[in-house]
């Protein structure tokens, strides 16, 4: 039955299919064009002859058809959209070193030392030929008053050696490579300031153009009437999408309340902006041709509002969204909303298939999906008598609503739960909606002085509420559960649980409730069986910090962290590199002992520690650093050289006999390579976790 009345979804789902095959094996075979003209050939002889013939009994066939042809659709699309599959692709002629004319497809990011870009790659020399060619890059130039200046469109001529984007070197850690490979940018490179020079400007989209250019005039009008510091970055990233002068603690903080949706422009954002627009514009409600040109006006700027923000998943599916609910009404018909929702996806990922893989828009999506699913039973729950109880139960509802169906996804990726997410949402949903008209109101009253500047204080004092407000909650006790480890099967489980439990509180279907309590009973169990194995676990990780020791010595769910003082001091540190492996491992004592700092009189379980040595699950680990060089002879199976000490490897294999030699991310690049060198002249054992990322070692069958 559903499916009957929401065919799109029908075609989203298959069509998804492909595009997760298409980009999860990446895949690069292209299908025929033959093969779909067979398909289409086959559905359509099937439609006219047998469903004419034998109506229902031959539904079967024809759904397979269709799912087929638009699964295969999905991979089609994704193949030919990879642009890496390109022969213009510029690594295809990528040589140690290169001159190369690119140009930046956005605007350039002001960082501390150096101005990132984002280019499209258009043209390779080398010493023997030029090459027209396709395809993004990273280009870090050296910062100066030149490279802070450039703009989108801007064309560039440099001479640069391009690396591929390291994957991540820790376990766990978060994947850069992955995140631009799915913006398909696979290779970077760092320019010198004498090394490019600006060859033309304004090029690209004008649309964009004109866009980027717009957006930067109005957070100059925002500057000039006094708008700065974390206020300044959190209304332009509430109006316009501008996120560069973000502190990463307010981040954090927002992060912490489930108030982080707020920071980003979204579909509440595109919401607001629409009904500011369609209140304008009803003057043309009264004739058909009126509402027609209302629609387009709508369209043109919601979508021109799109591109002005920085088109994010987000905002691109409430674009989209909105377009088709301003066409049905345009021609009087009412959208049914699930058709709206996969119409709305299925566009989008037609223009960009790769746009799945973005968090935001799953997220987005699901939030959606939430909200319109289970807000009208929830909001029924409780009626209350008065208006202002009936505004807060609302924002309670649509709250748990989109909570409700994002946050097994969310404990996926981020690990932690906001306890005090609806108490934020009550809070920062309307204060959000203020700052938004109040920032609109600014923007559009900017002519007149005195006024504008009015508008500018309220809109100050708003936002230092806001984020007062939002750091508040977060400093609260119990604020945030953080070290929440569930893998990607455990989350599919509380989907099939919260989906049961749905049907079962709608429809009173008894079948459900035994579907939510046989899913809880799995979920149960691969939790205890985790659990159980983590009790048993035994390793040692030598992890990759640039310039800094870290290893965990892991028994049971207890960490025994070997780190220098930097690293023991800065928790921030700790949490990018470390953290979501020691979940995942389901870590929940960390114990530190600072390097050189072990004490023998200290008995940890399995462990023993004296200074640099370690005894530990029946191994001994010893690290070799300036301070501990040449103590007296012993046999170690693990030596890990530290913070470049003076050695001669040959001396050090006879001083302490290692089976096994790990150089970690402290030492340099030389060093490494020389002792490298060394123990294979040698016949030794070696690992870099500089060059190969984080060593692990598990002392039973993981």
């Amino acid at each position: 039955m559903f499916w009957n009345k929401y065919p799109i979804a029908r075609i989203l789902l298959p069509f998804l299919s492909g595009i997760c095959i298409a980009i999860g094996f990446e895949l690069s075979f292209a299908i025929p064009v033959i093969v779909f003209a067979l398909l289409a050939g086959l559905i359509s002889f099937v439609v006219i002859v047998f469903q004419r013939k034998l109506g229902f009994r031959m539904r079967w066939l024809t759904g397979i058809l269709f799912t087929t042809f638009f699964f295969l659709a999905g991979y089609q699309l994704t193949v030919i959209k990879t642009k890496q599959h390109d022969i213009t692709h510029y690594s295809n002629y990528l040589a140690a070193e290169n001159y190369v004319l690119a140009e930046l497809c956005e605007p350039v990011q002001i960082r501390e030392k150096v101005c990132k870009c984002v280019v499209e790659i258009k043209e390779v020399k080398d010493s023997v030929q030029s090459c027209r060619t396709s395809g993004k890059a990273i280009i870090y130039l050296e910062k100066d008053s030149l490279s802070s200046k450039l703009k989108y469109g801007d064309e560039i001529f440099f001479r640069g050696r391009f690396t591929e984007v390291s994957p991540p070197m820790n376990p766990g850690e978060y994947n850069y490579k992955n995140y631009l490979k799915y913006r398909q940018v696979e290779y970077s490179t760092y320019v010198m300031k004498a090394r490019w020079k600006l060859i033309a400007s304004g090029n690209g989209s004008i649309l964009k153009g004109f866009a980027y250019n717009l957006r930067e005039k109005l957070l100059q009008i925002l500057r000039d009437n006094g708008l700065q510091g974390q206020e300044f970055a959190v209304v332009s990233a509430l109006l316009v999408g501008y996120t560069d002068n973000l502190d990463p603690e307010l981040i954090r903080e927002y992060q912490g309340t489930g108030a982080v949706h707020i920071l980003s422009v979204s579909g509440l954002h595109v919401g607001i902006i629409f009904i500011v627009l369609n209140f304008l514009l009803q003057f043309f409600d009264k004739t058909r041709y009126g509402r027609l040109l209302k629609a387009l006006l709508l369209l043109v700027f919601i979508w021109f509002y799109a591109v002005l923000t920085g088109m994010s998943p987000s905002v691109m599916r409430a674009t989209a969204m909105f377009s088709f609910v301003v066409v049905g009404k345009a021609l009087r018909q009412p959208p049914a909303i699930y058709n709206t929702i996969a119409a709305s996806a299925l566009v989008l990922l037609m223009f960009d298939p790769y746009m799945f893989m973005a968090v935001g828009f799953q997220l987005s999506y699901l939030a959606v999906l939430g909200i319109v699913a289970l807000y009208p039973a929830i909001s029924k729950v409780w009626i209350p008598k008065y208006w202002l109880l009936r505004q807060i139960w609302s924002l309670v509802a649509v709250s748990l609503a989109a909570q409700l169906v994002t946050f097994p996804l969310c404990l996926l990726y981020f690990h932690q739960f906001p306890n005090y997410f609806l108490l934020t949402n009550i809070i920062a949903t309307p204060l959000s909606g203020l700052v938004i008209y109040l920032g609109i109101a600014v923007l559009v009253f900017s002519f007149i002085p005195w006024l504008a500047m009015m508008l500018a204080k309220a809109l100050s004092y708003s936002l230092i509420f806001l984020n007062g407000s939002v750091s508040f909650i977060e400093g609260l006790p119990f604020s945030v559960t953080r070290s929440i480890s569930v893998t990607f099967v455990e989350m599919l489980l509380v989907y099939a649980i919260i989906l049961s439990l749905c049907v079962f509180i709608m429809r009173r279907n008894n079948k459900a409730f035994i579907g939510a309590a046989a899913f809880l009973l799995l979920l149960v169990f691969s939790v205890t069986v985790r659990n159980f194995n983590a009790l048993s676990q035994q390793a040692i990780i030598v992890y990759n910090i640039n310039k800094h020791t870290a290893i965990d010595l892991i028994e049971g769910k207890t960490a025994f962290f070997i780190c220098d003082s930097a690293v023991m001091s800065d928790v921030k540190k700790q949490e990018f590199h470390l953290m979501n492996n020691r979940c995942r491992m389901m870590i929940e004592e960390v114990i530190p002992l600072p390097v050189g700092d072990g004490d023998i009189t200290k008995k940890k379980e399995n462990l023993f520690a004296r200074k640099n040595l370690y005894c530990f699950a029946g191994k001994t680990l010893g690290i070799v650093d300036r301070a501990t060089y040449n103590t007296k002879k012993m046999k170690l199976d693990y030596m890990v050289v530290a913070n470049n000490p003076d050695l001669i490897m040959e001396e050090m294999l006879n001083q302490y006999a290692p089976v096994f030699i790990i150089f970690d991310a402290s030492n340099s690049a030389k060093n490494v390579a020389g002792w490298s060198n060394q123990c294979e002249m040698l016949g030794k054992s070696y690992y870099s976790t500089k060059n190969s990322g984080a060593w692990q070692c598990f002392m039973n069958n993981r």
